[in-house]
């Protein structure tokens, strides 16, 4: 059975929609309910065999990373000129500091997932832009 349960929500409403719903009744594969989950668009890998994942904690990653593609995609369309890997870290405190070195591999990450979406492109080698629909 397929139930409508709100209309015309965004990507980030319908995430945390479907995960509080997830988290409420929880999916066949949990011995809940439900027989979906919140994944972006393409198979997720399999994760170690012996890896306990808790339930739910898929779901508020998946609307992190949302959140976080919004918020990178946002701060391209405000800089027409594109912005780059470290704008990115450095203008939404995305930058870790691993072994006292800092890193920005969660904005490249986030920009290659966009790509990946066709909502970004690379315009210099190091530069990223909006596309605009």
């Amino acid at each position: 059975m397929t139930a409508v349960l709100a209309d015309e929500l965004t990507e980030a409403q319908a995430l945390k929609l479907e995960a509080e719903l997830i988290a409420a009744f929880g999916t066949e594969d949990t011995g809940g309910l439900l027989t979906n989950s919140v994944m972006p668009s393409g198979a997720a890998p399999k994760a170690r065999r012996n890896l306990t994942v808790p339930a739910g904690v898929v779901e508020k990653a998946q609307i992190g990373l949302e959140l976080l593609k919004a918020a990178v995609l946002e701060l391209a369309q405000a800089n027409p000129d594109g912005i780059t890997n470290s704008d990115a870290s450095k203008s939404l405190g995305l930058q870790s500091d691993y072994a006292g070195d800092s890193k920005d591999y969660l904005a490249w990450s986030v920009l290659g997932l966009l790509m990946r979406e066709g909502k970004m492109i690379r315009v210099e080698e190091r530069k990223h832009r909006a596309v605009v629909r």
